[in-house]
């Protein structure tokens, strides 16, 4: 299926409740079997559910009251593009971080990321 921005506003509200909702299962579930996932363009992506959801819930392990919002940049193809945002709260310290990004995104017929890359920025 050729992917629409209906779809992607869907994917990434999911991202979003997913993260939100600390669901690593839920989170990986947004991926395609054998799924990369850069978390940012200089290390190795995490790959496979499996290894996306182990990655995701070691990251929010340390995240409260999670915050997170995107907006569509564009739609071509099976590629879609955002910028996002987040904010959270870290247990530990009690301080807030925010987080300022781009992801894309590339999906499989089936609507599921085969590969997602993303740059970002925090205050932390």
């Amino acid at each position: 299926m050729p992917l629409t921005q209906a779809h992607f506003q869907s994917w990434l509200d999911r991202y979003g409740e997913t993260w939100r909702k600390k669901d690593a299962a839920g989170f990986a579930n947004l991926f395609a079997e054998s799924g990369l996932y850069y978390w940012t363009p200089f290390h190795e992506p995490k790959k496979g559910r499996e290894g996306i959801a182990a990655a995701f819930s070691k990251a929010v392990a340390n995240e409260a009251d999670i915050d997170f919002g995107a907006r569509i940049l564009y739609v071509e193809a099976q590629l879609g593009a955002a910028h996002w945002s987040a904010a959270f709260t870290r247990p530990d310290t009690g301080k807030r971080a925010h987080y300022d990004g781009v992801l894309v995104v590339q999906f499989d017929t089936d609507g599921l990321a085969i590969s997602q890359r993303q740059w970002w920025h925090s205050d932390e």
